[in-house]
């Protein structure tokens, strides 16, 4: 049986931690390590007391310690932190996401997943599945879809979705790591060598029955929480952007045009449900997989 620990730096409410850290450890992580962006986050002593969990404070002295300086860009932190992770790791892999995504195989386990790759596999990307509110008695996830699909899907709304293959967030899986590779550093979805190119990978997704549950907008205070922070990174692609500035331009009530936005973005109603259904990128799931409340 194949091991791995999961890293991922972050910043979130405490369920939101909870779920995460409950949900890798019954699928069988070896051990989840937490890199909190503030040092001082109060969550911190939600996931403190499991000795197969460690809370890492990133402090200025721990950014200095693995070479990056606590204010430089919040991307390149978090790729130092993550291939800091990735040196540490003893198991055999090491899984690398952010604590709204969680891993999901329909069939055997997570481990039984990576003990099937050869030994030619250095990194297994897992499919992404974007959370959405859809008519359905579960919860429901759209997969990513060629871009001839979604101009056909969604006519006058194509532009908003084309970009990123049908999703909001991004279209690009997050990947499991063999360990004790020499010479390479970690990015958010995929490793990188001596001279910056693409380690290969395999890749897994609905044909395996594997998927990169993502819950990136679970509901409009979680998106507004988070909207002008995307807004300052690479959060939100052009289209999304130039919506939200529109909004802005345009004055009046401003959060209800943000709603308004949220809701075109990411709730579906069950025509749309049916059209992704028909060309294989609509995944249900039992009620249990809705996001908990932050």
């Amino acid at each position: 049986m194949s091991t791995f620990r999961v890293a991922a730096v972050v910043k979130e409410p405490v369920a939101i931690l909870r779920r995460f850290t409950d949900w890798y450890l019954a699928a069988g992580a070896a051990r989840v390590v937490l890199y909190f962006d503030d040092p001082d986050d109060p969550a911190i002593a939600s996931v403190t007391g499991d000795p197969r969990i460690e809370a890492i404070r990133c402090t200025p002295d721990f950014w200095r310690g693995i070479g990056q300086e606590a204010d430089a860009r919040f991307t390149l932190r978090q790729n130092a932190a993550i291939t800091a992770a990735y040196g540490e790791t003893v198991e055999d892999w090491l899984l690398v996401v952010d604590a709204d995504e969680l891993v999901h195989v329909t069939q055997g386990t997570v481990p039984d997943l990576l003990a099937a790759q050869g030994p030619d596999v250095s990194s297994l990307m897992v499919e992404p599945a974007e959370f959405v509110h859809a008519p359905v008695a579960g919860a429901a996830f759209r997969l990513p879809i060629g871009r001839k699909f979604v101009n056909r899907l969604y006519g006058a709304e194509a532009d908003l979705f084309r970009k990123r293959h049908g999703l909001i967030g991004h279209s690009t899986g997050k990947a499991f790591h063999r360990s004790g590779q020499k010479d390479i550093w970690l990015r958010q979805h995929w490793a990188v060598d001596k001279a910056g190119e693409v380690v290969p990978y395999a890749s897994v997704g609905r044909d395996q029955g594997a998927y990169l549950l993502h819950y990136l907008a679970p509901d409009f205070a979680a998106w507004r929480a988070k909207m002008e922070w995307r807004m300052a990174s690479t959060g939100f692609h052009g289209g999304v952007r130039e919506l939200i500035e529109a909004i802005d331009a345009k004055g009046g009530d401003r959060e209800a045009g943000l709603a308004a936005l949220y809701d075109r973005m990411h709730r579906i109603d069950a025509e749309m449900a049916g059209k992704l259904r028909a060309v294989g990128a609509f995944l249900e799931l039992p009620a249990e997989f809705a996001p908990v409340a932050a």
